[in-house]
């Protein structure tokens, strides 16, 4: 990629976005400017601007030009923040205490849970004293699971009895952050609604794009079920090519990630090409004059983003269609379309529409992926030349892959702390795979009122899902297929993003400088490993993890990682939620003993376990460099001749131990009772209130989430 296409006259998108960007993440870090005084910035900037473009006498004056510049440039700032700031006051809903009745309407199509249904809610009015009120926001609802729920649809209009409460992380150290991904979204509480507390007002109730998009999708799904597709490799083939994700189960999606082909399993920038080549080639003939070259363009656009909201209107469909709806009308014009400008382009419109789409991963993954493959997959397949036809076609395969990967890597390590090693071969197996997948698919869809032809193609379509489904799950059992636990944090990313800038300043100038900086850049990446490493070796640290209805304690000792929990009852990606704090602490991997084996039969193997001469427990007593530990998960009686108080630093109330506080605090003294997450909540609520009229300083996990404390 040539220097020359970095041109700013050509590009006017990017230096619009990049401030625009600027503007959201200040209002991210820094959120105290309301509104009002936010829009009123804007406003007088603009008319700034204004005056600058009226004013001749300005505008001929070449020593304003920059001036002009300057003032764009914090319109654009202070136009991210205040978008950003009144798309948060949007997700501010009620409190359901002052609410008698809630009028919505379902936005998402129902998924079933284990114990109940789920859904998006989008408020239309209140009943609030009596009078009904109108009311914005979207709220998440869990139904009762029953005939009634089962057969609620996208569009519905219900009334309901609201019980909701504020989405609330669990408070685990460095675990994934729900509260603000919902925020980010527009959705701040959540509440589960028995069958007898709603009602269903109109079935159907919506009539437009979203609900007939909805009604299309269920039809072309009934279309693949009917068709020999199912379990695993129908969840497949509905997920790759309408975003139908709601049957793949988490076996299915363990081994696409671990082999580096997740995103095939989410509709993006690839599915929405194929149908725009599909589309190309169909309207073929829309070619000969120039009124027919616009209304080509026209019925694209329209069959793209009928095709994005068909699949759920993701961050990267988004992308996808927005980005070649510029391509495409620049092409009807005659205009050769810059593909920076239209990244830029197709991110301002996205981010004006929503701009807490910045900090959904999908959406960084989706633009840098396309970033790398634009400037960097030239680059990489120049380096070899290929005479053969096939091959060099797998070489151009490879180097797309090696692109994307390029630019994608800081990110992935630091959210996902985990790198597939086979990436390229999968590469090359599920790409001309998937191609072909959803191709067959749209050809289903065509023939499908011929039943005999639509059951033959749906019967190699289940037998290639089914190939590309089996190659994934070898791959994934190949040793070393995945590298995991990788520790990657906030500044590594940067140093790693600087070290691309700088390598790539290199190549194209020459300068010794670049080359300089770029060894800085590696000194830093390594250098903050190791000074984490270092830091880890003094650490002495204390956890209650906050999970639900489990108990769980963690020691960790330098780099020595002990966990105690009931491991018999532990939930799916109970471990994994965790895995965030180890890493962020430069520990080992942990070493699980269940409560189970807190007994006098389990002590000297226990002792060859944790391999800790520091860590010292017998029964439910911890002795951690000199700080006393007493777990209550049994009741025990307490001697009415107990004279001797004994002393501790923490006393853990768990399991719903059925003791008084008050007759425990009779021969134990601790300095602080943690309530853990293992209890129930009218129980918690019980032994809060006690600690309080003790005077009892007292620590409740599920309140206030995970406890940690250094030793």
């Amino acid at each position: 990629m040539q220097t020359s296409q970095f041109v700013y006259s050509k590009v006017p998108f990017v230096r619009i976005v990049i401030p625009f960007i600027l503007g959201i993440i200040l209002f991210h870090y820094l959120s105290s400017i309301p509104v009002f005084y936010g829009v009123s910035i804007v406003v007088a900037l603009f008319l700034i601007l204004l005056l600058f473009q009226t004013s001749s006498t300005l505008r001929s004056n070449y020593k304003s030009a920059p001036y002009w510049g300057i003032i764009l440039t914090f319109a654009l700032v202070f136009s991210g923040y205040s978008l950003s700031s009144f798309k948060s006051l949007k997700s501010e809903t009620f409190s359901s205490k002052s609410v008698g009745f809630v009028m919505g309407k379902i936005m998402e199509q129902p998924s079933e849970k284990e114990r109940s249904i789920k859904t998006v809610v989008e408020i239309n009015a209140i009943l609030s004293n009596n009078e009904w009120i109108q009311a914005e926001g979207r709220i998440i609802l869990y139904f009762q699971k029953d005939s009634k729920t089962k057969k609620l649809k996208t569009g519905d209009q219900i009334i309901f009895e609201p019980n909701l409460q504020e989405v609330k992380n669990a408070g685990n150290p460095e675990e994934f952050d729900y509260k603000q991904y919902l925020a980010y979204h527009l959705i701040s509480q959540q509440g589960y609604i028995k069958s007898e507390k709603w009602q269903l007002v109109q079935a159907k109730a919506e009539t437009g794009l979203f609900a007939f998009a909805e009604s299309v999708r269920e039809k072309l799904i009934s279309i693949l079920r009917k068709n020999g597709l199912s379990g695993e490799n129908f969840a497949v083939a509905s997920a790759i090519s309408l975003g139908y994700t709601n049957e793949l189960d988490a076996e299915v999606k363990q081994s696409y990630a671990a082999t580096g082909a997740m995103h095939i399993l989410s509709v993006s920038g690839l599915h929405v090409g194929i149908v725009y080549i599909v589309l190309d080639f169909l309207l073929f003939f829309l070619t000969r004059k120039r009124y027919l070259r616009v209304l080509k363009a026209m019925l694209i656009i329209l069959f793209l983003w009928g095709y994005a909201l068909l699949t759920g209107l993701s961050p990267s469909v988004l992308r996808a269609a927005a980005m070649l709806s510029f391509v495409v009308a620049g092409k009807a014009f005659n205009r050769q379309a810059n593909i920076y400008n239209s990244l830029s382009a197709s991110a301002f419109v996205l981010l004006a529409y929503n701009p807490f789409l910045l900090f959904d991963v999908g959406f960084q993954l989706s633009y840098l992926a396309v970033l790398g493959i634009v400037y960097f997959h030239p680059l990489i397949y120049k380096i070899i030349y290929i005479k053969n036809k096939w091959t060099d076609k797998v070489w151009i395969l490879t180097s797309v892959g090696i692109a994307a990967q390029l630019t994608t890597l800081p990110l992935s390590l630091y959210y996902f702390h985990q790198f597939p090693n086979y990436f390229l071969i999968t590469g090359l197996l599920v790409i001309p795979l998937s191609t072909i997948i959803i191709y067959l698919i749209i050809f289903l869809f065509f023939i499908s009122p011929w039943e005999w032809g639509a059951s033959v193609t749906g019967k190699g379509l289940y037998y290639l899902v089914d190939f590309m489904n089996s190659s994934i799950k070898t791959i994934e059992s190949w040793p070393g297929a995945l590298t995991s636990d990788i520790p990657f944090n906030s500044v590594q990313v940067l140093l790693f993003y600087s070290l691309l800038a700088f390598i790539t300043l290199f190549i194209v100038y020459k300068r010794i400088l670049y080359l300089r900086l770029l060894l800085v850049c590696i000194t830093g990446i390594l250098g903050t490993g190791l000074i984490t490493k270092v830091f880890s070796l003094s650490q002495h640290k204390f956890f209650v993890y906050n999970i639900n209805g489990i108990s769980s304690i963690n020691f960790i000792d330098g780099s020595n990682n002990v966990l105690f929990s009931d491991i018999e009852k532990q939930k799916p990606n109970f471990i994994k939620s965790l895995k965030g704090n180890w890493l962020s602490l430069g520990v080992e991997s942990e070493r699980v003993i269940p409560f189970s084996r807190l007994k006098d039969q389990f002590l000297f193997t226990n002792l060859m376990t944790t391999d800790n001469e520091n860590l010292f427990f017998k029964k439910n007593f911890f002795d951690f460099y000199g700080c006393r530990i007493l777990m209550l998960r049994e009741n025990f009686t307490v001697s009415e001749k107990q004279n001797i108080s004994i002393p501790m630093d923490y006393l853990i109330l768990s399991n719903d131990v059925s003791m008084n506080l008050t007759d425990i605090l009779t021969c134990i003294k601790p300095k602080l009772v943690i309530i853990d997450s293992s209890n129930s909540n009218w129980k918690t609520e019980k032994w809060i209130k006690e600690a309080k009229d003790l005077k009892v300083e007292y620590f409740a996990v599920s309140r206030n989430g995970a406890f940690v404390a250094d030793i």
